[in-house]
């Protein structure tokens, strides 16, 4: 080696001398160098390295014999070439001319990890989680990071109660507690007074409603097919029938398999044959001059991909067309994951169909499924122990037409009789059914091959297996080649990413954002956990409860963590609140901002269930969107009670989803989306102060206002106790003090125009009431409903 060379080594050693420990601290290839790497030299030197290129995301080829030269000398770690290229001025790596260079703490750290050795690991997110025995519980790796962080610092005070009930009401139910429900919290100073009201908010039906609204965005459910035409389709039963899981508490091992591969296990069950939706949520058409061959790649290759974001937290993407660029997925392992997906029964292309099949008939809404649910149960007794009628795993509805058979051969059994009954009763219950896509598998398998450069005319190789990526573990011995080994792979133990994924995404929900703030990717490319620890221990945690989402809900709000102050600290410098030294503060979604003001209100309809609900929205907009064949041009707005119904009822046009949803950043569900953005634009603040239901609402609260309350400064406390559940402050109430006089006096001589705020929207007004008190209290219930106040979880 030349003594330039020499030099340009010696450097930065000497540089990495003169920081205490920094080159004695063993270095972790996993969360330390494989991001650099990623980052700065996988796109020439990963695993799609062109031909004879260097690679070095091995070992075995980053030390290999290169014409003398080893990027990573494997006896002498001093003669490694990369070195030497790291500090080359003339000559470096990445070049001069590349887009992403390395900052000089990054050639430091891989100077340090090359002088170590140069030892290689897998990514962190490929190693299967296990709890590192330093904690029991959440706050002790929060604490250990806080004071790691900055001696002496620790956990904020606690918020107080008035605003903890409020923060964990709307983290479970997506709503402010009942004042009812907020006056029994505060007066009860028993030590589980707060645990009481968490068990309270999880038994609530309205905590299957809120969290539903994470996963139909997850899963990309929508109500119309999503391309072309964007006609309706039949799919809403899959939507209730996820609010009914998560507020049953369905374990979510048993949630992901009934999903992924309900139609394939024995006997399935209406509610199992409805979960299959999920696997046909993909967008789809039938433009003309489409090629059916054409969208079977392409349906597959959004069910693959959206199984990886869901549930593996990888970006697969890029193996549709070669071998991923930054992670250890080949392009076969894409085709061999696409494989359990391509046997599907339904056609290519939609037909422009609302009952695009395979279709069944199920329960229309949630009142229908308490009912049929009670039918299966009543049915399940009646039929046990009744020899003749077939095994127990045969369908229980031609058992049961067996025995009610008022010619066959039960006519003379005790149970006839009760079976004919039990008859009649379905049949009943059957009238509230309506048209849901399942899925169903083909007799015979498609062929699956690897297509070249993801064009759907072009396979290549031999006709492939379904399997799985060998990075994330191998199929249990004894999986079918099915969804159901495909389920079954996925919720065992042993699988390094998919509890992870999971209890990363619900950890984002409580708190803001998650440990990995890249839920969508947790790989080489990804962020790093800010507590690895934390999110193994809680990854372990979710699978040694039985994949029990309550219980894991329940230990995220009843933690120190989740009930701190949510103030900014002068003691801890963490803007971002990386650390969790604060407590969550955000933006509230979009759906949760209307039902709040719904909700306060009191025109939120409690109604569970049904087709999508259409409220207001400003005409011509899906028409302007639409082809002129589409069956969705046309947007009719529901009359009455309908108009109130939660926002998660609310009709979503994938290609045109309700503006306010849009203008707040509901994505459009035409793909996976895991994590929403917070915008804070001008036009959402002039949307809350001038959309019909927003003007709506406002009016309505302002007329309970009036009516509930005899003062204005009882009314002034029952407005702020609704939306922040607490009285104003001082400056507050001095604020919208000010504002209701003036606004009395610009209505006190004008009946016309208080009357034309009142007017706004279906809702009757009570015309007993003052019209310039009323529009003058409506006026400033629109404003503190567009405010910080109603707007933010604190």
């Amino acid at each position: 080696m030349s003594p330039s060379c020499f030099s340009l080594i010696l450097a930065p050693a000497t540089i990495l001398a003169t920081i205490p420990g920094f080159a004695a601290d063993p270095i972790d290839f996993s969360r330390e160098i494989l991001p650099i790497l990623s980052n700065k030299c996988f796109a020439c030197h990963g695993p799609d390295a062109k031909k004879n290129e260097l690679r070095l995301d091995s070992r075995e080829a980053a030390t290999a014999d290169r014409d003398g030269v080893h990027a990573i000398h494997p006896q002498d770690p001093t003669e490694s070439e990369i070195l030497v290229r790291i500090h080359d001025r003339e000559d470096p790596m990445p070049p001069a001319d590349a887009e992403k260079q390395l900052t000089e703490v990054e050639r430091l750290m891989l100077d340090r990890w090359v002088r170590q050795g140069g030892d290689y690991a897998k990514h962190w997110a490929f190693v299967p989680p296990v709890k590192s025995g330093k904690h029991d519980s959440i706050d002790g790796f929060i604490s250990q990071a806080l004071t790691q962080h900055s001696t002496g610092a620790g956990f904020a005070g606690e918020a107080d109660r008035a605003t903890l009930a409020r923060r964990v009401a709307f983290t479970l139910t997506g709503l402010p507690p009942d004042p009812d429900q907020l006056a029994h919290f505060l007066a009860d100073k028993s030590e589980d007074a707060y645990e009481s009201l968490v068990d309270l908010l999880l038994s609530s039906p309205r905590y299957g409603e809120h969290q539903a609204r994470y996963w139909l965005d997850a899963v990309r459910y929508g109500d119309t097919h999503g391309l072309h035409l964007d006609n309706r389709r039949g799919i809403y039963p899959y939507r209730d029938w996820v609010v009914r899981a998560l507020n049953e508490n369905l374990p979510l091992d048993t949630f992901i398999t009934w999903q992924l591969a309900g139609d394939l296990l024995p006997a399935p069950t209406m509610a199992q044959q409805v979960a299959t939706g999920f696997v046909r949520m993909n967008p789809t058409t039938s433009e003309g001059g489409v090629l059916p061959e054409e969208f079977q790649a392409k349906n597959n290759f959004d069910r693959t991909e959206t199984l990886g974001t869901v549930f593996l937290g990888m970006t697969l993407t890029c193996a549709r067309c070669h071998t991923h660029k930054y992670d250890p997925v080949e392009q076969t392992e894409y085709y061999q994951l696409l494989a359990f997906f391509n046997s599907t029964a339904e056609k290519p292309l939609d037909g422009n169909k609302y009952d695009y099949g395979p279709a069944m008939k199920a329960p229309g809404d949630q009142a229908a499924w308490t009912r049929w649910t009670s039918l299966e149960e009543d049915a399940s007794a009646l039929l046990k122990g009744i020899d003749g009628l077939g095994q127990s795993e045969d369908p229980w509805r031609d058992r049961l037409v067996k025995l009610a058979d008022p010619d066959g051969p039960y006519k003379s059994h005790t149970a006839h009789a009760k079976a004919q009954a039990l008859r009649k009763r379905i049949d009943e219950a059957e009238a509230a059914f309506t048209t849901t896509l399942i899925a169903k598998e083909l007799e015979t398998p498609r062929p699956t091959q690897v297509l070249m450069r993801g064009e759907y005319n072009l396979p290549t190789g031999e006709r492939l297996t379904p399997d799985v990526p060998s990075v994330m573990g191998d199929l249990p011995a004894d999986a079918p080649r099915n969804r159901v080994g495909l389920a079954q792979w996925l919720t065992s133990d042993e699988h390094p990413l998919v509890a992870r994924v999971l209890i990363n995404r619900v950890w984002q929900r409580v708190f803001g954002d998650g440990l990995v703030r890249t839920p969508e990717d947790f790989g080489a490319q990804g962020e790093q956990p800010t507590h690895p620890d934390l999110l193994d221990w809680l990854a372990v945690e979710l699978q040694e409860s039985g994949w029990d989402l309550k219980h894991m809900l329940r230990l995220m709000v009843t933690s120190t963590t989740f009930k701190q102050s949510s103030s900014r600290r002068r003691d801890l410098q963490d803007p971002e609140n990386r650390l969790f030294g604060r407590g969550p503060s955000y933006r509230l979604d979009a759906e949760v901002l209307r039902d709040v003001a719904l909700w306060a209100s009191e025109l939120l309809d409690p109604s569970m269930g049904g087709e999508g609900v259409k409220p207001y929205q400003p005409s011509g907009i899906w028409l302007a969107m639409a082809h002129p064949a589409s069956n969705t041009k046309k947007y009719e707005r529901d009359q009455g009670r309908k108009l109130y119904r939660r926002s998660l009822y609310v009709y979503w046009k994938r290609t045109s989803p309700h503006p306010m949803m849009t203008l707040f950043d509901a994505p459009s569900r035409e793909a996976s989306c895991v994590r929403r953005s917070r915008s804070s634009t001008s036009l959402q603040s002039l949307a809350l102060f001038n959309e019909t239901q927003r003007l709506e609402m406002a009016r309505m609260l302002a007329q309970r206002l009036l009516r509930e309350r005899t003062s204005d400064e009882e009314r002034m406390d029952l407005l702020f106790t609704l939306l922040a559940c607490r009285p104003p402050t001082e400056v507050e109430g001095r604020a919208c003090g000010d504002l209701l006089q003036a606004m009395k006096r610009r209505y006190q001589n004008d009946d016309a125009s208080a009357v034309a705020l009142l007017s706004q929207g279906d809702a009757p007004r009570d015309t007993t009431l003052n019209p310039a008190d009323h529009a003058a209290w409506a006026q400033v219930a629109t404003t503190v409903l567009a405010s910080d106040i109603a707007l933010l979880l604190y």
